[in-house]
């Protein structure tokens, strides 16, 4: 029937908000950000970017058999911000209700944005998959998920030891899963070689930020990878926030993100079924 008086307006949203299966849950971290690197950035060093040699057994040990040539990789990691924002009327909510509004939007919405920048490498973030520098190598086009995976597989592990993560469109998830492609291991999802899959919201374009042809899609390995943030979210205060000329609220929340992977990154182009 029609409503014949005003709705109830409820204390506070009735839906659990969980979050989705995605990059947050394929990587490690979210790991605090240490203060510093809010504005800078971070880095770190690792010896992985190269696999051991061998050489032939002599009966007299000779030091010219063994080689010398390999170093330390130096990983830099630029920092960006999410941020959610509100222009609404001040009413019906107080203070503390905006303050709640605005940091769930943030919470809720983090890890897509966090996705795309990513993917796509906007907002100066690096290294990232697309409009890295340098670029990521661009594999041989497949036409299957079972090429798809061994040909990114089969790259990375011929000079990279440690597990890595494929990163596919979420679009894409579907026709990963229904030939048993994955496994489930604890959250997350892993190929039968143990490389992690993260079934993310990203941007879908080549190394050099190129669109995929009608029917194609773009999927991505990268080395092991971690996530800082911020522990805190600023909320813009209230009093600021108020345009005390047209009584709109103007409110915002934000924290700071670094996304860094080791060593190597490779795309392909893959030609997608039905």
């Amino acid at each position: 029937m029609v409503a014949v008086i005003p709705p109830v307006l409820l204390t506070a949203d009735p839906n659990p908000n969980q979050q989705r299966y995605g990059l947050f849950t394929a990587a490690n971290g979210p790991l605090q950000l240490p203060d510093h690197a809010k504005m800078g950035g971070l880095f770190y060093t690792t010896p992985l970017c190269s696999l051991p040699g061998g050489y032939e057994v002599n009966c007299i040990p000779d030091l010219d058999t063994k080689t010398f040539t390999d170093g330390l990789t130096t990983i830099t990691g630029t920092p960006f911000v999410v941020i959610a924002s509100f222009l609404c009327g001040t009413l019906p909510f107080m203070e503390r209700d905006w303050d709640q509004l605005v940091t769930a939007k943030l919470q809720a919405g983090e890890q897509a944005v966090v996705e795309q920048i990513f993917s796509a490498g906007t907002f100066a973030q690096a290294p990232s998959l697309a409009n890295n520098t340098p670029a990521g190598t661009a594999l041989t086009a497949v036409t299957s998920v079972s090429a798809a995976i061994g040909s990114l597989e089969g790259w990375l592990y011929h000079q990279y030891g440690p597990t890595g993560i494929i990163h596919i469109p979420i679009a894409d998830e579907a026709r990963v899963m229904i030939d048993g492609h994955v496994y489930k291991d604890g959250q997350v999802w892993r190929t039968k070689m143990g490389t992690a899959v993260s079934f993310g919201d990203y941007a879908n374009v080549g190394p050099t930020g190129t669109a995929p042809a009608a029917g194609h899609s773009f999927w991505y390995i990268t080395g092991q990878m971690s996530i800082w943030r911020s522990s805190d979210i600023f909320v813009s205060p209230w009093g600021a926030s108020i345009d005390k000329v047209t009584n709109q609220v103007r409110m915002y929340a934000e924290r700071e993100y670094v996304v860094a992977y080791d060593c190597f990154n490779a795309s392909v182009d893959i030609t997608l079924g039905a």
